[in-house]
């Protein structure tokens, strides 16, 4: 299994008093990552990074009793960016993914952030190869979890959705740069495409599948305010 951060243990709790999306005994988010990162940015901006429930809501048009803004803040809880009740503030993790001194610390931040979900953490540890286009998909989530199917399908599309936003991340393959290493000089193969930056190398199969894991990367860093 992969290794999760301690910090987060208690951040799967509701602290909001409404009940969190469910598959079996997994809090799972049901807005996507990218999402929450945008809407955490909001908080990370004051000074003590956090805000009231009634602030946040305000600033983002949502009526802070409304259903639509208990989901989104239950997600940014689920995914371990903030916590607290009627006062949000955010995680120690959370601060690292929406302040990365560069562009390798932002996707290992993103990663662990990701793997410190138990669902996700499981289902990667089971299944380090599922895509978010398998037929299996179903099966997988509840040998997983142990939820019924009309429940799994309840929530289909949606992890459908998750895993293609978080997949380049979770299965990213960094190189560090070192006197002795310098992987941008060696030639690529023709079958693999990298994306290279300070401090990292990331690559993807050329196909389809890797094309669009790279430009969802390349999505992901722009969110995070790395690419301008």
């Amino acid at each position: 299994m992969y290794k999760r951060n301690a910090v987060f243990n208690a951040v799967n709790k509701n602290n909001d008093g409404e009940k969190m999306a469910k598959l079996g005994n997994y809090n799972i988010p049901e807005i996507t990552l990218n999402k929450c990162i945008s809407v955490c940015n909001i908080i990370n901006s004051n000074k003590d990074r956090s805000i009231s429930r009634l602030e946040l809501s305000m600033l983002i048009n949502m009526s802070a009793r409304g259903g639509q803004y208990s989901k989104l803040i239950n997600s940014c809880k689920s995914w371990g960016l903030i916590d607290g009740r009627e006062f949000y503030s955010i995680t120690t993790l959370g601060v690292k993914v929406l302040n990365p001194a560069n562009s390798n610390e932002l996707i290992l931040s993103k990663k662990e952030l990701i793997l410190s979900n138990s669902f996700f953490n499981h289902l990667f540890s089971k299944f380090p190869n599922i895509q978010h286009s398998e037929t299996t998909l179903l099966q997988s989530i509840e040998e997983i979890t142990g939820a019924d199917r009309s429940l799994s399908i309840k929530y289909e599309n949606l992890l459908r959705k998750i895993l293609f936003e978080i997949n380049p991340l979770v299965k990213s393959s960094f190189v560090l740069n070192s006197e002795n290493n310098n992987e941008a000089d060696k030639e690529l193969s023709n079958n693999i495409l990298k994306i290279i930056s300070p401090g990292i190398s990331v690559e993807f199969q050329f196909n389809d599948e890797g094309l669009n894991a790279a430009i969802n990367l390349l999505n992901s860093l722009k969110v995070s305010k790395i690419i301008n």
